[in-house]
């Protein structure tokens, strides 16, 4: 389906390009002096299509290592991958029962302590699976969610994997609570107890995967970067919301376009959508546009800027489900583009700028695109 395709069976696109994920992706790369490249893809690659992310860096970038959340992510992506040597990393901690799903899909996975491992064992032998499941082990190191606080705890992760032939160990990693922001004692802290710990246990450094968007932009000379795992940088956005300037240009993978599907003049006094919360000063041209919270515009954008024409118009009342109402310089056709995220002419809405206003990070706002607004390439 193409843009025109699109627009006209629903109003609304959300357009994507493969040379600026891969663009990010070497820009990224680069910056950190990586020479391997976990793209983190989970959430359907932040709203841009998972399997569409993966195959193009695969394809154009010969990357072979992606990470998801949960288990029907990586079976997805998996799917896509049958006779490729691709590995798929589940980043999820998911229920230890599935562990022979795992890995006769070939789906690598994070443990998050000895107990999980045990549990692994006991699934694989009542399945009686024949695979072995790679594992890649967790430290938590500040972030409170999973992996192993202590040495003992590490080591006996690390010697149950390396002595049982159910396993194979895939990485050793951990994740950054203050990379995006100037909390840098924490960071420096986190980075201290990890190397202490891996170190201490003569664990390779090639096994080590710690550098998130964040530590891969901002802390390159600071934190081992022979692998980073990155998500945000490669779509295009600043993962500190304003805490960093970006060191090197990233370019936005995706845009948010719509048509107007109605025009109609606002009398003087009436008002519009629920709650009446806009009442016309004067009477003026608006437009209706078929958005609303169902497609991942959320209430909370009501009154945010949209460029009609190249020029900066505004969402009037509140959002709906399906639709929007904005506001027009003048009468226009039916049809005319509007544009949420993106460029269009000298006028620009950045993802954070959106973001900012809903008073939430570009995160949300892209993963909240909902399945019903189609995407589309655009190279």
């Amino acid at each position: 389906m193409n843009k025109n395709e699109a627009l006209t069976r629903r109003g609304l696109a959300f357009l994507r390009s493969k040379e600026a994920l891969v663009q990010n992706a070497k820009k990224t790369m680069a910056q950190a002096h990586a020479k391997r490249l976990i793209a983190v893809i989970k959430a359907n690659a932040y709203g841009h299509g998972d399997v569409w992310a993966a195959k193009t860096l695969y394809e154009q970038l010969a990357v072979h290592d992606f990470a998801v959340a949960t288990v029907n992510e990586a079976l997805r992506v998996r799917a896509a991958f049958l006779k490729e040597d691709v590995q798929v990393l589940l980043l999820g901690v998911e229920p230890a029962e599935q562990a022979a799903l795992m890995a006769e899909n070939k789906i690598a996975t994070v443990a998050g302590s000895f107990d999980w491992l045990r549990r692994a064992k006991e699934s694989l032998k009542a399945e009686k699976c024949q695979q072995r499941l790679v594992v890649h082990l967790a430290v938590d190191t500040g972030m409170g969610r999973v992996g192993a606080k202590t040495e003992e705890e590490l080591a006996s992760m690390v010697d149950f994997v390396r002595q049982d032939e159910s396993f194979e160990l895939g990485g050793v990693m951990t994740h950054f609570a203050t990379a995006d922001d100037h909390n840098q004692a924490y960071y420096d802290q986190q980075l201290a107890d990890f190397i202490h710990l891996v170190t201490d246990l003569d664990i390779p450094e090639k096994y080590w995967h710690l550098a998130n968007s964040g530590s891969a932009l901002f802390h390159a000379d600071q934190v081992p970067t022979q692998t980073i795992r990155v998500g945000a940088a490669l779509y295009g956005f600043n993962p500190a919301d304003g805490e960093y300037a970006l060191p090197i240009d990233l370019e936005p993978v995706g845009r948010l376009v719509g048509r107007i599907w109605a025009v109609h003049r606002l009398l003087k006094g009436e008002s519009l959508s629920y709650g009446a919360t806009y009442t016309a000063k004067k009477d003026e041209w608006v437009a209706t546009v078929p958005i609303g919270y169902a497609d991942g515009w959320t209430r909370r954008l009501s009154g945010m800027s949209v460029l009609v024409n190249g020029q900066r118009e505004k969402v009037l009342g509140r959002v709906t489900m399906d639709q929007i109402v904005i506001s027009l310089p003048e009468e226009l056709p039916v049809n005319t583009e509007v544009t949420f995220i993106g460029q269009e002419g000298s006028n620009t809405i950045t993802i954070e700028d959106v973001a900012r206003y809903a008073g939430t990070i570009p995160h949300e706002i892209l993963t909240g695109i909902s399945d019903r607004v189609p995407r589309v390439d655009v190279d």
